[in-house]
């Protein structure tokens, strides 16, 4: 990962809110007038008290007028003050949303170039949480931050500097308060250990969050073996350390957070004895007093906007984590792409002495075969074997440690990720259908294919007779809060979005394995029709279905360890007999008492 030129902090935040620079910077210069426009009522408020003041002794000399002048003043501030908030604010939310989608499809683009280890080594709660909640810190930053610190950092100055024109003592009285406020505000948020804090508050966070997510996912086990959560070690522990964390936080917190506002609201504690030695001082009493009164009502007002720069303190460093972790994944190493590329003669598929390991642990040791075009290669072996990485690798999800993989005689690290995938469809168990129209989920093989040929890929899957049957046909929305389909019948849908992409290679979990008859059947025409003429890489579960294979890998522990047609691996009398002989005797197994 090349991280020589990343910015961090709330360098890096200023730098994505840059991406719609003009709608910022007209949300900003709209938040700076409305600071300006929030001081006229201090205005209004100090000359009413003058004028009231001098004629103290002679109210009948006041001058109504005037003061309603002002009032009127500070009425129609507040509704300007209204309005261009509501401006400033719709400004940069419209920037908010429109960067938040930006983000999110940079991140989601950027996953489909990356290697299927990075997701292999991550909980799908964490990626759920960078995606939402940490691009969402984002929109809050951005929308609401940017025009909330112009507005806290402006007014402040705008009402010191009007305070040292009206009296430079007691403004300087009310400028050393607020510069110590500021000085515990920084401890508060600088320094090695509390960014260290905040790492570990938002790494328990994201562990706990994933917790979350497989608590659910587990429900109907959790739900068949226990009546209780706290029976959930993992989530429970999750929680349980994610709320120890929160209290530790706090309570390295609260020192310097009560000295903040202890500071913040004794103010007046150090204006009113200055105001009063000031005023006994004073050549004139109803000269001063409106001096006194004005920064009795004004001297703690410049303190609120430091209040809402504490708030937005706390989010920014929660935003800086999160970002960190948006950006570990946007500058993430990509599968390389060759300066030279290579393309595909054929369907051949090549494993030349192929060693490959997740992080340091070894699942393949020099493994070699060759499935030449429109043969059917099956791969079988005990569990944990290699058999499915094998054919991952064959379509680059990662990148082998040791050897060579060609496709067509061309390497496959040297062949366009593009056109590797034009070249290569997968059917795997676990087929994921998106929220969508069965129609879109098949096409998805396809997205030029029209209608008529998304129902006859449907027909040769041996699936348009169900979707048909289903209240909307083809329109049926299914996947995560869409219409149930059973297994088999999502298996076919998958093998429908296969046919109808019609690639040369095709790379085949078995999907039998879990199915009833009826639908295995069905499974095994479908199989018919997608293989035919292709190179196909099968993982074999049901010994039954792959008899009539063209080469037969057994692979165990890493290892190719027999290779060749059903007859010739059962001659042999060696790994794959066996396994024969032990998959023939558990198809006369019963459940019950033999009589």
């Amino acid at each position: 990962m090349n991280t020589d030129k990343r910015k961090t902090g709330l360098a890096r935040l200023i730098e994505i809110a840059g991406t719609k620079r003009w709608l910022l910077i007209g949300s900003m210069l709209l938040a700076v007038i409305t600071a300006i426009v929030q001081f006229v009522p201090i205005i209004a408020v100090y000359n009413i008290l003058i004028e009231l003041a001098e004629h103290a002794l002679a109210p009948s000399l006041i001058d109504k007028a005037y003061i309603w002048q002002w009032s009127y003043a500070a009425l129609g501030a507040f509704f300007v003050f209204g309005a261009l908030t509501f401006a400033s604010l719709m400004l940069s939310h419209i920037a908010a949303f429109n960067i938040l989608y930006e983000i999110r499809m940079q991140l989601a683009q950027k996953m489909v170039r990356l290697p299927l280890g990075f997701f292999t080594r991550r909980a799908s709660g964490e990626l759920k949480k960078i995606m939402s909640d940490d691009v969402e810190r984002i929109e809050l930053f951005i929308a609401h931050h940017i025009p909330d610190i112009v507005t806290a950092v402006l007014f402040p100055q705008i009402l010191i500097g009007y305070m040292f024109v009206v009296d430079w003592r007691l403004a300087t009285v009310v400028l050393a308060v607020l510069a110590a406020a500021f000085y515990v505000m920084g401890k508060m948020y600088t320094g090695k250990k509390i960014r260290e804090v905040s790492e570990r508050y938002v790494e328990s966070l994201g562990k706990m969050n994933a917790g979350i997510v497989e608590y659910i996912r587990g429900i109907q086990v959790v739900k068949t073996f226990t009546e209780s959560t706290d029976a959930y070690r993992k989530l429970n522990d999750d929680i349980k350390e994610y709320r120890n964390f929160s209290n530790e936080v706090n309570l390295q917190y609260e020192p310097t957070y009560v000295g903040f506002l202890t500071i913040l609201s004794s103010a007046l504690l150090f204006i009113i004895p200055v105001a009063v030695w000031l005023l006994v001082g004073s050549a004139s009493y109803a000269a001063f007093v409106p001096v006194v009164l004005m920064f009795l009502l004004f001297g703690v007002t410049v303190f609120f906007p430091v209040l809402k720069l504490l708030w937005i303190g706390s989010f920014l460093n929660q935003n800086n984590m999160g970002v960190r972790k948006i950006d570990d994944i946007l500058y993430m190493d990509e599968i390389e792409e060759s300066a030279t590329p290579r393309y595909p003669r054929d369907a051949s598929v090549e494993f030349r002495n192929v060693s490959f390991a997740y992080d340091t642990t070894p699942i393949l040791k020099e493994v070699s075969f060759i499935a030449l075009p429109g043969t059917v290669t099956a791969l079988v072996g005990p569990s944990g074997a290699g058999k499915s990485t094998v054919a991952m690798l064959a379509a680059r999800f990662w990148d082998v440690q040791g050897g060579e993989i060609l496709i067509g005689g061309a390497p496959v690290k040297e062949i366009p990720t593009a056109v590797l995938m034009n070249n290569v469809a997968f059917v795997f168990q676990d087929n994921m259908l998106f929220f969508d129209t069965i129609e879109e989920n098949i096409r998805m093989g396809n997205k030029t294919a029209t209608f008529e040929e998304v129902a006859q890929a449907a027909c040769a899957a041996q699936c348009h007779e169900f979707i048909e049957a289903l209240p909307n046909g083809y329109q049926t929305l299914v996947g995560e809060g869409g219409t149930y389909l059973s297994g088999g019948e999502a298996q076919r849908i998958a093998l429908a979005r296969a046919i109808l992409k019609d690639a040369p290679i095709i790379l085949l979990d078995e999907a039998t394995a879990f199915s009833d008859p009826e639908n295995e059947g069905k499974i095994l025409e479908a199989f018919s029709y997608l293989i035919m003429g292709k190179t196909v890489l099968v993982i074999a579960h049901r010994l039954g279905t792959i008899t009539d294979a063209d080469c037969i890998l057994y692979v165990d522990k890493g290892a190719v360890a027999e290779q060749g047609t059903h007859k010739e691996l059962l001659s042999l009398g060696g790994l794959y007999a066996r396994m024969w002989e032990t998959y023939n005797r558990t198809k006369e197994w019963t459940i019950g008492e033999k009589k």
